[in-house]
């Protein structure tokens, strides 16, 4: 796995900055243009060049912790790595008629994590639900956060996709298991190794409305940590 992600990284990174430095370069190109939406296009670019740089880092990252297990911890506000994941893997959502509701308590946002690899879950889960619900007549995903025992916090990623049977439901996190045409089968093992080395633990179970629900924990941030990183 530590060489399949190293060989991974190295051949997508190359890619990610190329396009970068093509984002760069029509960046400069357009500054003597006189058109009047030039700003809005500009702006575009840019979003788009800090995306491709912020996808490099979660491949990096990734590549370090399935290689060595290496995580850098710190404090930081789970609706804020929520909304950055989004940016990053719900792209195309709405055009897709997907209803996103993100339901976040307040009170329990302050975790103490790797940011760049729990987002890397979190695009994971919002990927793989977007695919679920490609089908579906009816297209909601919703995240939440609730607080539960031993100072940890639940999230909560549900769908009203396809689902899964109970022969599924047992293999969802084995490495190589995959209902996808094209799947790898490494994307939620490698959720869930994130997450237990965050001390957290990570399950998925069928919904209400047929669909599914990925649920994982992960250690609140102390009020001693909270002002640490202050």
């Amino acid at each position: 796995m530590g060489e399949m992600a190293s060989a991974l990284a190295h051949e997508l990174n190359q890619p990610l900055a190329a396009i970068s430095n093509y984002l760069k370069g029509s960046r400069r190109l357009l500054s003597a243009s006189a058109d009047p939406n030039i700003a809005k296009i500009e702006s575009a670019l840019d979003r788009a060049a800090e995306q491709a740089i912020r996808a490099g880092q979660i491949i990096r990252r990734l590549r370090d912790f399935v290689a060595r297990g290496e995580s850098e911890k710190r404090v930081e506000s789970l609706s804020k790595l929520i909304e950055e994941a989004g940016a990053l893997g719900l792209t195309g959502a709405r055009e897709q008629g997907v209803q996103l509701r993100f339901h976040l308590d307040p009170h329990c946002d302050q975790v103490l994590v790797d940011r760049v690899q729990i987002q890397q879950v979190l695009v994971n889960l919002f990927r793989n639900a977007l695919e679920a619900m490609a089908q579906s007549s009816r297209r909601d995903l919703t995240a939440t956060n609730t607080p539960v025992a031993d100072d940890m916090i639940e999230i909560a990623v549900s769908d009203t996709g396809s689902g899964f049977g109970d022969d599924v439901l047992q293999s969802l996190f084995q490495t190589f298991f995959t209902t996808k045409e094209t799947g790898m089968g490494v994307g939620l093992s490698i959720s869930r190794s994130i997450i237990e080395a965050h001390g957290g633990r990570m399950w998925a179970e069928a919904n209400a409305s047929g669909g599914a629900t990925f649920r994982f924990t992960l250690p609140a941030a102390s009020s001693e940590s909270v002002t640490d990183g202050a």
